[in-house]
C-alpha cells in the first residue's frame, strides 16, 4: 500500500521550485499506477480487507493530488491534464464501487470468477463495511495481485454512473457526491469586494455546498474558482480550472463560525444586473419539476410569533404573523421588519401549544410587493 499521499501535496500559498518539481513526480507515480490498475483494489492501492473510512481516505488523497492548490494548478501542462482526467474516472468508479456494500459484494463476485474461483467467501461486516476483516478461509484469494484479470473484465462500473444524474428516486436534480476540492470564493459587498478560500463539503452537476466565515444573504452571487471534475462541468472543459458564477439557495445555521452555503450554478456569465450591483439579489427559474420538499406543504392561516436571533441567541426583533402555508418540517410566512442580518428564528404559536427553532431556507418579495420567508424547523416538528 502506498504512503498518504495528502502528504505530497504542498498546501502553502508561495511553493518553491523544489516543492514543485516534488509534486509532479508524486503526481506522475500516481497516474502510471493508476493506469496500469486492473481492478479497483489497484486503482485505490488497497488490500482486499480495507475498510470504508481506509477506501474514503484514499480516494480523498487521489483527489487532493489529482487537483492541487490553485497556484500549482495554473501551471498543469495541457498534455497533463487528458491523463488526470482519466486518471480520475479510473478513481470514481472505483469508490463508488468499494465504498457501497452491495457492489462491492458483487464486484468481488466478479473478480472471482473471473479468476476461475467457484464462489466468492463470506464478507466481514464486523465494522460496518464489507471486507472489514479477512475471511477465515482461503486468505490468500483476497490479495489483489493474485488475480490476474484483464481489465475489460474488472472495470466495469463506468464513469457515469459516478457522476450522472440517478435522481429518479431523489429530491434533487442531481445526485451530489461528497467530494473535497479547494475552491476560491469571491463576493461584493455595497462598497467592497472579498474573496475566501474554502473546500467543498460535496458537489453534483448543478452545483456545491462549502462552508463559509463570511456571512452572505440569500440570493447573492457569488464568483467560483475550482479544479472541478471535467465530466460535472458545463463549459471549461479544456480548462485546468473551473470559473463558474453560482447563485447562493441555501445557508446553514452557524457552527463554530462556519455556515453551510449551497450554491447553484448559473453559468459562466452573471445575471443580468450583476455589474452594475454585483452585492444585490437574484433568483433563479422556478423550479418545474416534481415535488423536493421533504413534507408536503398545506395552506393554512396560523397565528405565530417571529423572534430573530443571533448566532448567539440574542434578541433582536420580535413580529406577529400569519402563516401561509405549513408542513411538519417547515412553513412560509409574510413579514413587515425581519432584520437583514439574522441566524436564527424562534417561532411560537399559541394556538398550537408550538415552539420551535428555525432557520430560514429562503427569502424574497411576493408579486404582491410583501416579503416572504420559507423556514425550516431545527428542533421540532409541527403537530400536524
Amino acid at each position: 500500500m502506498t504512503p498518504n499521499l495528502m502528504h505530497s501535496v504542498p498546501s502553502a500559498d508561495y511553493l518553491t521550485a523544489e516543492e514543485i518539481s516534488a509534486y509532479f513526480l508524486n503526481l506522475e507515480r500516481l497516474l502510471e499506477r493508476i493506469e496500469h490498475a486492473t481492478t479497483h483494489y489497484m486503482v485505490l492501492s488497497l488490500e482486499r480487507t480495507a475498510t470504508f473510512d481506509q477506501v474514503a481516505t484514499a480516494f480523498r488523497d487521489i483527489i487532493a493530488l489529482l487537483y492541487p492548490p490553485y497556484t500549482i494548478s495554473e501551471s498543469l501542462p495541457t498534455a497533463m491534464l487528458s491523463r488526470i482526467e482519466s486518471a480520475f474516472k479510473k478513481s470514481a468508479s472505483a469508490f463508488a464501487v468499494l465504498a457501497g456494500c452491495a457492489r462491492r459484494k458483487d464486484y468481488d463476485n466478479q473478480l472471482l470468477q473471473a479468476a476461475g474461483r467457484v464462489a466468492a467467501p463470506v464478507l466481514s461486516r464486523t465494522s460496518g463495511m464489507p471486507g472489514a476483516g479477512k475471511p477465515a478461509d482461503n486468505q490468500q484469494e483476497w490479495a489483489a495481485d493474485t488475480l490476474q484479470v484483464s481489465q475489460s473484465n474488472v472495470l466495469r462500473t463506468s464513469y457515469s454512473e459516478f457522476a450522472g444524474s440517478r435522481s429518479n428516486d431523489n429530491r434533487r436534480r442531481t445526485e451530489r457526491y461528497d467530494l473535497s476540492l479547494p475552491v476560491r470564493v469571491i463576493g461584493y459587498e455595497k462598497d467592497s469586494k472579498w474573496d475566501e478560500m474554502s473546500k467543498t463539503v460535496n458537489v453534483s452537476r448543478t452545483g456545491i455546498q462549502l462552508r463559509l466565515r463570511r456571512r452572505v444573504s440569500y440570493g447573492t452571487v457569488l464568483f467560483l474558482t475550482l479544479p472541478f471534475p471535467v465530466k460535472l462541468r458545463g463549459h471549461g472543459f479544456a480548462e485546468p480550472s473551473y470559473n463558474v458564477y453560482g447563485l447562493v439557495r441555501r445557508i446553514g445555521p452557524p457552527k463554530n463560525g462556519m455556515r453551510l452555503i449551497g450554491l447553484e450554478f448559473i453559468g459562466e456569465h452573471p445575471p443580468s444586473g450583476y455589474l452594475e450591483k454585483p452585492w444585490a439579489s437574484f433568483r433563479t427559474h422556478k423550479w418545474g419539476g416534481g415535488e423536493r420538499r421533504r413534507a408536503r406543504r398545506i395552506d393554512r392561516s396560523e397565528f405565530i410569533q417571529l423572534e430573530f436571533l443571533t448566532e448567539d441567541m440574542r434578541l433582536l426583533a420580535v413580529e406577529q404573523t400569519i402563516t401561509e402555508n405549513i408542513s411538519r418540517t417547515g412553513l412560509r410566512v409574510i413579514v413587515k421588519g425581519a432584520p437583514s442580518q439574522f441566524d436564527f428564528i424562534r417561532v411560537t404559536c399559541p394556538g398550537y401549544n408550538f415552539e420551535g427553532l428555525a432557520v430560514f431556507c429562503n427569502r424574497f418579495i411576493g408579486r404582491d410587493g410583501r416579503e416572504r420567508l420559507s423556514l425550516r424547523f431545527l428542533d421540532k416538528e409541527w403537530p400536524l
